[in-house]
């Protein structure tokens, strides 16, 4: 993919988010009718990246017994993911679990970070005197 060709798929997926901003919710929720303690989340504008994510923080956890995911066409933006739990739980709240797991972490990753940047802008600042 060339440059110009990624800067129009941007430029249309900045399209398309405003657009589901201002009309409708980026996720959609489903009780699964073919398994028992199932659910089916749709999420829209979103990616093998999130859907990725989200599959194998869910598989962490015991009471999940099945979690998988799936790009609905390749030129849309949308996954849906499958959660089927042991029934200890509901589905919804193990992905709710797993979102608020992923956030801390990232939430740590950003902290390192910041320390790390701050460690390194010190460390150039003393040189530099």
């Amino acid at each position: 993919m060339n440059g110009e060709d990624f800067r129009s798929k941007l430029r249309e997926f900045h399209l398309r988010s405003k657009e589901y901003s201002s009309q409708e919710s980026r996720v959609t929720l489903e009780d699964e009718k073919k398994m028992n303690n199932a659910c089916c989340v749709k999420l829209y504008l979103e990616d093998h990246t999130i859907g990725n994510l989200v599959r194998m923080n869910l598989l962490k956890q015991k009471e999940v017994t099945f979690s998988g995911y799936r790009q609905i066409h390749p030129l849309q933006h949308t996954i849906e993911i499958k959660v089927q739990t042991n029934g200890s739980i509901k589905p919804y709240d193990a992905i709710q679990k797993t979102l608020q797991d992923l956030s801390d972490e990232f939430k740590n990753l950003e902290d390192e970070w910041a320390r790390k940047i701050a460690e390194k802008e010190k460390h150039q600042m003393k040189l530099e005197i």
